[in-house]
C-alpha cells in the first residue's frame, strides 16, 4: 500500500526542530514527558506505534506511562505536528506516527512496517497527478489536507 500524504506544515523535519518553540507557537503545554515524546518522533524515521514509542521513550523517562504517549500523540496530530498512519498491514493493526510534515510518500508494507520512499520518486508520483484532480478530490471531500492511498494486495498476485 501506498500513501501520499499533501499537508500544508512543515514545523517539524527529522532533521531540525525546537519542541519548546513549536509548543509555544501551537499554544501547547510545554511538559518535560511532552518533549521527549514529540523529540523522540522527530529523530526515528521507523513510523512508531505508540507501543514502540513507549520502548523509546522509557529508556529516558521509566515513569512515563502508555496513556501519556497516547494522549500526546493524540495532542500532536490534532496541532498538527505529527500524523497518524492507519495500518492495514498484516502484521499489526496499530496506528503508526510520523513527526515528518513534508508531503511525502509512505510505504505500508505487508507485515506492518511503513517506510518513507525515496524523495525524488515521491515527487514523480505526486506531480503525475493533475492539481485540478487533486483540488477536485479536495474539494469532494472537504479537507485542506488530502492522503491518497494506493492500495495493490501482493498476496492476490
Amino acid at each position: 500500500m501506498v500513501s501520499v500524504d499533501h499537508l500544508h506544515h512543515d514545523d517539524c523535519t527529522h532533521e531540525h526542530h525546537d519542541a519548546k518553540a513549536i509548543f509555544a507557537e501551537q499554544g501547547i503545554r510545554c511538559t518535560k514527558p511532552r518533549v521527549l515524546i514529540y523529540e523522540a518522533l522527530c529523530s526515528t524515521k521507523s513510523h512508531p506505534t505508540a507501543e514502540e514509542l513507549h520502548q523509546i521513550v522509557k529508556d529516558q523517562d521509566a515513569g512515563i506511562s502508555l496513556a501519556t504517549i497516547y494522549n500526546t500523540l493524540e495532542l500532536l496530530v490534532d496541532h498538527g505536528l505529527a500524523r497518524r498512519i492507519a495500518n492495514r498491514g498484516q502484521g499489526s493493526g496499530a496506528s503508526r506516527y510520523d513527526a515528518d510534515q513534508a508531503p511525502h510518500l509512505h510505504l505500508v508494507l505487508n507485515d506492518g512496517r511503513v517506510i518513507d520512499a525515496p524523495t525524488n520518486l515521491s515527487k514523480k508520483l505526486t506531480d503525475a497527478i493533475p492539481h485540478e484532480v487533486l483540488q477536485q478530490l479536495a474539494q469532494h471531500a472537504g479537507v485542506d489536507a488530502l492522503k491518497i492511498e494506493i492500495v495493490e494486495d501482493t498476496a492476490a498476485v
